[in-house]
Parts: C-alpha cells; structure tokens; sequence
C-alpha cells in the first residue's frame, strides 16, 4: 500500500490550504485538476484488476487514485449524495451517461477521457467508466463529502433500474450491499 501524503501537502497540492485549514466549500474538479499530478501508485500500471488506493482524506473530501487494466469497468451507478470528479492521469477511460433521447428512448452517450481530462459531477450523476484501450490507465476520483454510499443500475426496457445499493458506513473503501450486508469485492463493486 502506498502511505498517504501528510494531510499539509495533500491540502496545498489540492490549494484547499485557508487560514483555517478546512475550507467551507470544496469543489471536487478542482482539487483532483490539482492534486492529480501529484500522486504516484508505483506498480499501479501493473495491476491485474482493477484496483484503488485512498490517496487523502479531509472534513470536506476523499480522494482515491484508481488503477484501471485493460477492460476495466465499473457498471452504471451513481455517487449517492456526493459530488465528484474523475481526473485521467494516464491511459483513457471511457464514460457512458443515460440520456433520453427526443423520441423517448433511453441509450448511454459514451464520452472518451484522455489524459489531463478532469470531469466534475454532481450528486445523483450516474455513468459507467471503462478502459477500452490496450493500455492500464490511472486515474484521480475526489468525492465530497467521502463517498458512502452508491446505488448501481441497469438499462432496461428504456428505464433505469436500481440493481444494488452499497454502503460503507467509516468511508474506508469496503462497501457492503443489498439487504444481506455482504462484503462487496473489488471485481463485483463499483468502488470508489
């Protein structure tokens, strides 16, 4: 595991640094355009799976870099009540959106994010993220508040339907779901 930064360096890279050192409004995009290039995963462009490591955390936000391989991909799902942003740092990813087209049909827009691309989105924004290309890609994701919760959807019949809900109930990237409580693992979750 790579030790996260001390929390100074965190916030400066991040220019969340106040007098108070705890700002009271955070914008997600800007801090992972800021912090992005300031973090390193060594072996992170190795990974076999698609893997995450917790890179900061503050009162106002959690950011965690995300190691993506060749066809890695996190279903439809949304943020729960965080607002967020996907910095791309190295490789590209693909993102696809639910959109209602004018004759009522439902389809996923795909966008490509090539690297220096940062995405913000608010609570509620619900999209899948993919590494279609034949290289590993890295990318920054900053949530505010931590991210806690996401529910996970499928496209049917022109509607979105909820399939699962995860939590984590301390933030630590662990989510549980559905009415079991089950442990959520890497490959079966959309995690962070």
């Amino acid at each position: 595991m790579v030790p996260p930064a001390p929390r100074r360096l965190i916030l400066e890279a991040a220019g969340t640094v106040t007098a108070s050192v705890r700002s009271p409004r955070i914008s997600p995009r800007e801090v992972a355009a800021r912090l992005a290039p300031a973090v390193h995963w060594p072996g992170g462009l190795d990974t076999q799976s698609r893997s995450w490591r917790l890179m900061a955390r503050t009162p106002d936000f959690d950011a965690w870099l995300i190691a993506w391989p060749k066809g890695g991909k996190v279903e439809l799902h949304d943020h729960g009540t965080s607002t967020g942003a996907v910095s791309v740092i190295s490789g590209a990813l693909v993102e696809a959106v639910p959109w209602r087209d004018d004759a009522g049909r439902l389809t996923l827009v795909r966008h490509e994010l090539q690297p220096g691309t940062t995405l913000g989105f608010g609570a509620g924004h619900v999209h899948d993220v993919t590494n279609e290309s034949d290289e590993h890609a890295l990318s920054l994701h900053v949530y505010s508040p931590a991210l806690t919760s996401m529910t996970f959807y499928e496209l049917t019949e022109d509607e979105l339907a909820v399939r699962d809900v995860a939590w984590s109930a301390d933030g630590s990237g662990e989510f549980e779901h559905g009415s079991e409580g089950q442990p959520v693992g890497a490959e079966a979750a959309a995690v962070p």
